[in-house]
């Protein structure tokens, strides 16, 4: 036989092979049945757990870190020490106001006993006057002995206004002195750096021998177990989000328990924040209340479903079921008597699996799972077996 003709035939037969397999056997697919049930629409982003009403400890001195008592997890009490500055300056500066308060307090001593001792000449001093007088009255003495006693008495006179004025000065340089002491020391006593509440250490940012100056972050104090999650939520998705929202929490740690909460905050404004792909979002903090804890812990990455609204006894399908056709409509594939029709369905609420059928499809019909298998209108198809 003619190879040609051979050739032709075995083509022949492989083009009948196809035709027969597609319009007998048909195309294996995997199919889903509409069914009825429930949907809930929710905001899903990332989150991270913070502790609540959290209290950051900042230095009111600077210095060295002397001392490190406490760790990071550690529990602390109200008032315990948590950490110890070294200032020799500071220590320098209260020596100093000591000694100068010395010597003030010297100085009054001093002036008050001068002003005493003047005081003790002024009595007698007067007695003097007040004869010198008489005497003079009486003709007994001259006017210029008259004189000389009143000058001298007016001179103890003056010597005591001066030197009440010269204690008046001493005793304001003994406040003074004794107000920088005390402020000194005041600042000293900051050098011993306490928990302000009862918690659990969350942060520490320094390390023993580190110098910190003034306005340092040192700690971060957070009440036991009083955790929150905070999740960043894109501006556009934030008009379905309302303070009283509730919310699903999951995480890798969790394993199979889901934590719930409830929205308890939103910002007044969004804030810039770039994305792990290097893209600039506008994003608005929003704080969950958690319900329970768990094991969660601070600083911990969770998953946030957010819950906006929800339906019930609806008709859902496979998300990955409804395509969109070049002109915009939505469209499934419906198996009809095993062969593929495209039907065009108007789609309402959906979730990360499930979306809402509002026209086009009945309970029970059959429909391809994946809408974007390549299969064309009216082909026969056959039900895979999973």
């Amino acid at each position: 036989m003619n190879k040609k003709i051979l050739w032709a035939l075995l083509g022949i037969a492989v083009v009948a092979a196809v035709i027969y397999y597609y319009t007998t056997a048909g195309i294996e697919v995997e199919t889903t049945e509409v069914n009825r049930g429930s949907i809930q629409h929710a905001v899903v982003d990332t989150g991270y757990v913070q502790a609540i009403n959290h209290t950051d400890i900042f230095a009111s001195q600077g210095g060295r870190v002397a001392s490190l008592p406490v760790s990071i997890g550690q529990s602390v009490d109200k008032g315990q020490l948590i950490m110890v500055i070294d200032n020799k300056d500071l220590k320098m500066s209260s020596a100093q106001f000591q000694v100068q308060l010395s010597q003030a307090n010297a100085a009054v001593g001093a002036a008050e006993a001068s002003l005493r001792q003047s005081q003790l000449d002024l009595v007698e001093i007067q007695a003097q006057y007040d004869r010198s007088r008489q005497l003079f009255e009486s003709g007994a003495i001259s006017q210029v002995e008259l004189d000389n006693a009143r000058a001298l008495l007016d001179k103890i006179q003056a010597a005591i206004a001066a030197q009440t004025q010269n204690l008046r000065s001493a005793q304001q340089q003994v406040t003074n002195y004794q107000s920088l002491l005390s402020s000194s020391r005041q600042k000293e006593s900051e050098l011993q750096v306490k928990s302000p509440i009862s918690g659990v250490v969350m942060q520490l940012p320094v390390s023993q021998e580190d110098v910190v100056m003034y306005g340092a972050l040192l700690a971060r104090v957070a009440p036991a177990g009083a955790l929150e999650i905070k999740v960043d939520v894109l501006s556009d998705d934030l008009a379905a989000i309302k303070v009283g929202n509730k919310a699903n929490i999951t995480a890798p740690v969790l394993g199979a328990t889901a934590l719930t909460g409830e929205v308890v905050q939103i910002y007044p404004q969004a804030e810039e924040k770039q994305s792990a792909l290097g893209v600039v979002q506008r994003r608005v903090p929003t704080i969950i209340k958690l319900d329970e804890i768990g094991n969660l812990k601070p600083g911990y990455e969770v998953r946030v479903n957010i819950i906006t609204g929800g339906k019930e006894d609806i008709l859902l399908v496979p998300r990955e079921s409804v395509v969109t056709a070049p002109s915009g409509e939505r469209q499934v594939m419906v198996i009809v008597n095993n062969r593929i029709v495209v039907r065009k369905v108007t789609t309402g609420l959906y979730d990360t699996r499930s979306i809402e059928i509002t026209e086009g499809l009945e309970a029970g019909e059959q429909i391809v799972r994946d809408g974007s298998t390549a299969v064309k209108a009216n082909a026969r198809v056959k039900v895979k077996q999973l």
